[in-house]
């Protein structure tokens, strides 16, 4: 049954294959969200992190006593 907008794939191994793959990393690499969300951060990352954590305690404990 065809449908419309459907496409046929071309054969594994193919050089229309190789080209049609090279062209969906590049698609998936660009998109906005493709890091994964599971890898681990770099040390900057968890410096950065445990910074901006101690900040934002030391401005609750400030309003805390200061208040």
């Amino acid at each position: 049954m065809k449908r419309k907008g459907r496409k046929h794939l071309p054969k594994v191994g193919s050089p229309q294959d190789r080209e049609w793959e090279r062209h969906e990393r590049i698609e998936e690499a660009m998109h906005p969200f493709s890091d994964d969300p599971d890898r681990r951060r770099g040390s900057l990352a968890a410096i950065v992190t445990i910074a901006v954590l101690a900040l934002v305690l030391l401005g609750i404990l400030g309003l805390v006593i200061f208040t």
